[in-house]
């Protein structure tokens, strides 16, 4: 169990950053994805609920629920395990969680930050190569931080990553909580322009307050 937590701590970098990584190991600890299941047709017919009128979008099989700011553009992402997105062109803004559920009957004791300082420099490390090799840039000013979650304790990561692109070069903030609950891990990200993060930092922070945490009836 410990050795699948090491792994899937690392899995939360990929998901957060919204690519299309293929990950070969994952199906060894990883049951299938919600949009997998969905798509094949296995999920409860009412397993989440989109209002389009209020942008709230709760997900009942993984009991999590966020109010998006009603001017938000919305959509399920486009990473494997994203199951929702948002946006905010004015901002810049991008908003996203990512869900994975472990293959095992059995919950994990510690919470996501005891984890983390277990295994500090592994995690660090990792996290400096995925944005290596994906972004090819370097972390910049990178911290982690314990955090909360509508009282569920996360391991909090904030950092800088250099973005170029044909005639464009600007440095983006990321902010992502990690919380384990039961058998899911929930990684919950948001990424801006620095500038614009600089700005009106408290704003930026006070989008988690919008997410919320689902009773779980079989629990």
């Amino acid at each position: 169990m410990r050795r699948n937590f090491a792994l899937l701590s690392l899995i939360f970098i990929l998901c957060s950053c919204n690519k299309n990584t293929k990950q070969s190991k994952e199906d060894r600890y990883l049951n299938a994805s919600y949009k997998t299941q969905k798509s094949k047709g296995i999920l409860p017919e009412h397993s989440e609920e989109f209002d389009s009128l209020t942008n709230i979008y709760s997900n009942f099989k993984y009991h999590i629920s966020f109010d998006a700011p009603d001017h938000w553009n919305t959509d399920y992402g486009t990473a494997k395990h994203t199951i929702f997105r948002g946006n905010d062109p004015e901002l810049a803004l991008t908003f996203s969680i990512v869900v994975v559920d472990l293959k095992t009957e059995q919950t994990h004791p510690t919470n996501a930050w005891e984890f983390y300082l277990k295994n500090k420099k592994k995690q660090d490390a990792e996290l400096k190569n995925k944005v290596r090799t994906q972004f090819n840039s370097e972390l910049q000013n990178y911290e982690a931080t314990k955090g909360y979650i509508r009282n569920f304790v996360s391991a909090k990561h904030s950092y800088d990553v250099l973005v170029r692109s044909t005639d464009l070069e600007y440095v983006n903030h990321v902010i992502n909580h990690q919380i384990y609950r039961g058998n899911y891990i929930y990684t919950v990200t948001a990424q801006m322009p620095k500038i614009v993060y600089d700005e009106q930092p408290d704003y930026f922070e006070r989008l988690f307050n919008l997410v919320s945490f689902l009773p779980n009836s079989e629990q």
